[in-house]
Formats: structure tokens, sequence, C-alpha cells
């Protein structure tokens, strides 16, 4: 939480109700905690050691970290049809 002159800069928090848990982020932010329906057990996804986490009406995703800046995108080539 930045400070400037002794006073907190807050973000304000939005929840986002899925058919089987309930999302928790800063606005416009990272996931932070799902909370699970009916029982309520909550899931602290914000230290999951930079894992990516999606929410959508199926479920969740947990993505593995993007690639780093230096890592080498490597294309591959897609076989040409049969016969040609």
């Amino acid at each position: 939480m930045a400070t400037s002159d002794g006073v907190a800069t807050l973000r304000p928090w939005e929840t986002v109700d899925f058919p089987h848990f309930v999302g928790v982020r800063h606005r416009g932010g990272e996931w932070s905690t799902i909370i699970l329906k009916p029982t309520g057990q909550e899931i602290d996804v914000a230290s999951l050691g930079g894992r990516r986490v999606v929410l959508h009406c199926n479920g969740i995703e947990f993505l593995d970290p993007p690639p780093s800046s230096s890592a080498r995108l490597v294309t591959l080539n897609p076989e040409p049809p049969e016969g040609a």
C-alpha cells in the first residue's frame, strides 16, 4: 500500500459471483481470494508463486506463469495436408 504524506492509498475491492464460488480482487487487478460455495472455504490464490488464475463459469484454471522476457518463442510448423 503506497503512502503519500502519511495517507494510505486504498484500492477498492471487487467481488464477482460465479455459480460455484466467489472471486475477490482489487478492482481491475489480479484475483486474491476464491471463496467456495456452499462451504465458505477460502483459497488464497495471491500466494501461488506467480501462477496465473483464470476464473469463469465453468471453473477455475491455474496456469503456469507467462514466460520471461528472455525466453525464446518456438513456432511450430503445421504438417502439410496429406497428398500435397
